[in-house]
């Protein structure tokens, strides 16, 4: 007899540094309005993620605990300007892999800066949240 999967309960993911929500997204022209899209480089940014995030189907089904260290390449770089792109890439894609649903799931956020100017990047603890 077969025994269930143990259900995740903690993932920890390595992924590149986001960019900054001032670059993320643009605003454009359209018919008589300006429509927010995604930019160049916050679409260069969902690119580099792809392939990592491509390990993951959705484990986490309900509330979860973000805990992500940034490590930046100096002090002048602001901590809450990545966290939204940051939250977006963990969500499932159109193409079925991502950690959460929604990041409406997200109901605890634990943010960490550090500097190392060899290897910026984020570092992602996601945890699910039991009551």
């Amino acid at each position: 007899m077969r025994s269930k999967p143990k259900p995740v309960t903690e993932v920890f993911v390595q992924l590149p540094l986001p960019p900054s929500t001032n670059v993320m997204w643009r605003a454009v022209p359209y018919s008589g309005h300006c429509r927010v899209i995604v930019s160049r480089e916050g679409r260069a940014f969902r690119d580099e993620c792809a392939p990592i995030m491509a390990e993951y189907r959705g484990p986490f089904q309900s509330d979860v605990s973000v805990e992500a260290t940034f490590f930046f390449k100096n002090r002048r770089s602001d901590l809450d300007n990545r966290i939204k792109a940051l939250l977006d890439v963990l969500e499932v894609t159109v193409l079925g892999f991502g950690l959460v649903q929604n990041d409406r799931q997200v109901t605890e956020l634990h943010c960490y800066k550090k500097i190392d100017p060899q290897k910026p990047r984020v570092e992602v603890r996601v945890r699910e949240v039991v009551r």
